[in-house]
């Protein structure tokens, strides 16, 4: 299908594409490995340079606080066994991109295997390959190395078929110009351009049809109006709140409530004024990692 860079080259409304059922099931990587052992973003190293540390058990207990919100809100929860020596597993939503039936040419689910930039986390893709093979997903490997991070910058938009794909610190838009001749949707290119939101997940949360929760400073002019062209409702993030708690970072499954980190109080606010019901959780020790909700699942 093909890849839209600028506004001007949109020739599709929202209502016009295809359907697209939201996922009933989520994967979460158990926490056991998780751990600051190196530093491949900036959230990643205290004020002195050194690397944050990690409390495990409270690691363990936020982690199963989500799975329990992921499992009141209807998903069922998968849970990707740990793998020793890789302490970022946990952040499941990079390792690969699902592709739902519905828009791959022959109708039957896939999934494309991350190449992931950093070669600290390129172990993990395998594994998690292994289990979602396993459930009947069927795998694509790009013929291209160049990186692409899997759902951190491939956003599924909420009902409809469209992927939005972030270009930036790691994926690019010669990986994405591949995975659009998998799928039937269109692929919107957004570039990233302040290293602090090196995913596409940490800038844009798409929470409905009509709506998104984003940081607009994060992305290229050229991007911001895409996203004002496409999705009528902008919900901005507080800004600090989006540098400090990844605010952005939330996730909306159901189109109505969204899981959002504790403490993001005007962001909160703000999606509560636009009709959303805010479920604040506890994700501190992963922030440590430049992680929260959304990457700590992969919506399959």
């Amino acid at each position: 299908m093909a890849l839209y860079r600028d506004a001007s080259e949109i020739d599709f409304e929202l209502r016009e594409l295809a359907q697209l059922p939201r996922p009933e099931r989520v994967w979460m990587a158990d926490p056991a490995e998780f751990d600051v052992a190196y530093a491949i973003n900036p959230h990643m190293r205290a004020e002195d340079g050194s690397l944050k540390r990690v409390d495990r058990p409270l690691a363990r207990e936020q982690w199963r606080a989500l799975k329990t919100a992921f499992e009141a809100l209807g998903l069922e929860v998968r849970t990707i066994a740990p793998l020793a020596g890789h302490p970022d597993l946990v952040f499941c939503a990079n390792q690969a991109l699902p592709l739902p039936a519905e828009v791959t040419r022959d109708r039957r689910a896939r999934f494309v295997r991350s190449n992931m930039r950093w070669p600290e986390r390129r172990g993990e893709v395998p594994h998690v390959a292994q289990a979602l093979s396993a459930a009947g997903m069927e795998p694509l490997e790009l013929a291209t190395r160049e990186r692409l991070e899997g759902m951190g910058d491939g956003l599924w938009h909420p009902g409809r078929a469209l992927l939005w794909a972030g270009v930036g610190p790691r994926s690019s838009a010669e990986a994405w110009s591949e995975v659009a001749r998998y799928v039937t949707a269109p692929v919107v290119l957004l570039e990233l351009v302040e290293p602090a939101f090196y995913h596409l997940d940490t800038a844009l949360a798409l929470l409905a049809e009509d709506a998104c929760l984003w940081l607009p400073e994060a992305l290229s002019p050229r991007s911001r109006a895409l996203v004002e062209r496409l999705v009528p409702r902008r919900i901005e993030a507080d800004a600090r709140e989006a540098h400090a708690l990844l605010a952005c970072n939330a996730c909306c499954p159901d189109g109505r409530n969204v899981l959002l980190q504790r403490g993001c109080e005007r962001t909160s606010a703000a999606l509560r004024a636009a009709g959303f019901t805010v479920r604040e959780l506890e994700t501190s020790e992963f922030l440590k990692s430049g992680g929260s909700v959304f990457c700590m699942k992969l919506l399959a």
